[in-house]
């Protein structure tokens, strides 16, 4: 394990700084659909059975539903694989992350785990708008790179702790950021893969840096000044004193109530350290728009979001 950590360290370190996947294939998909029913609240095991989720090496996505199974044939993409199954193949998009080093993840995907057998389980919106199935993999009988798997290998996992990928949920596609978020902060914290690059790091809210990641998907981290919602119901979190050239963070009314009912008001949010992942637009400035919480992580100043960050 040793080896294929320091292989992907010195690869990440070479690898391109600046590729990051758009729309439903990288870095941000269209929001909408229908996030997973009160049906679907127990975790699943890679039987199909609702079981416990995992230790840390073996966590299991929660609150999803089995879907297809069959064997990886070939990678199409940074994050997308084509499936063999009994109703023919298929191509499975990985839910909930993304890569800013797609050439180093798919290089990992097509030596690891084509020709494996999998299962397919969807937490959220089953279909992107290329008929992708966007699910979590689970390959039950497989050994990841050198770390020999227990009930199950959790891909998404997988990834994003050897730091190949990083969390990127959408308002349709977020039932799993929760155990996801852990898995990154505890690869960026060890300088795993793409954090081992300084241009893959969490940024600070400095306008004119931000405004040099226009175009991207970045996660941003910093304290906002103040948060206001206007009358219209729409939410801006201030992160300078000149909202005009400021980086800013912007939650639109119609997704507003949605971070107003899991506790994130402008009140709460105001003088708060937080990190938010998205696109950096300009917008009076640069900004990133949020569509749902998950994205929007508080940190506070304890020892544990120390850690975390």
């Amino acid at each position: 394990m040793r080896l294929l950590v320091l292989s992907l360290l010195c690869l990440a370190a070479c690898g391109p700084s600046a590729a990051v996947q758009t729309g439903q294939s990288g870095g941000e998909a269209a929001s909408g659909g229908n996030p997973p029913s009160s049906t679907q609240a127990q975790d699943v095991s890679p039987s199909g059975q609702a079981g416990e989720a995992g230790s840390a090496g073996n966590l299991l996505p929660r609150g999803g539903e089995q879907g297809e199974r069959g064997r990886i044939l070939s990678t199409s993409g940074a994050l997308t694989l084509v499936v063999e199954t009994a109703a023919g193949p298929m191509e499975v998009r990985l839910a909930e992350i993304d890569t800013p080093v797609p050439e180093l993840t798919q290089a990992w995907l097509a030596d690891h785990v084509v020709g494996r057998e999998i299962e397919l389980v969807y937490s959220g919106l089953r279909r992107d708008r290329y008929e992708r199935a966007l699910a979590h993999v689970l390959m039950p009988d497989a050994n990841v790179g050198e770390e020999p798997a227990q009930d199950a290998a959790w891909l998404q996992y997988r990834l994003i702790d050897a730091g190949l990928a990083r969390v990127m949920s959408h308002a349709d596609n977020q039932a799993q950021a929760a155990l996801l978020l852990p898995v990154e902060a505890g690869a960026r914290q060890a300088g795993r893969g793409l954090w081992a690059d300084p241009a893959h790091q969490v940024r600070d809210p400095h306008p004119d840096a931000r405004a040099q990641d226009v175009g991207s998907a970045q996660i941003v981290e910093g304290r906002v000044l103040d948060a206001v919602q206007l009358n219209s119901g729409r939410i801006y979190l201030n992160f300078g004193s000149d909202y005009r050239t400021d980086f800013t963070v912007r939650i639109d009314a119609a997704d507003s109530q949605a971070f107003l009912d899991a506790g994130l008001t402008p009140a709460v949010l105001s003088g708060q350290r937080i990190r938010v992942r998205g696109w950096v637009t300009d917008e009076n400035g640069p900004m990133i728009a949020l569509d749902h919480p998950a994205r929007l992580e508080l940190l506070g100043e304890d020892a544990s979001a120390a850690r975390a960050r």
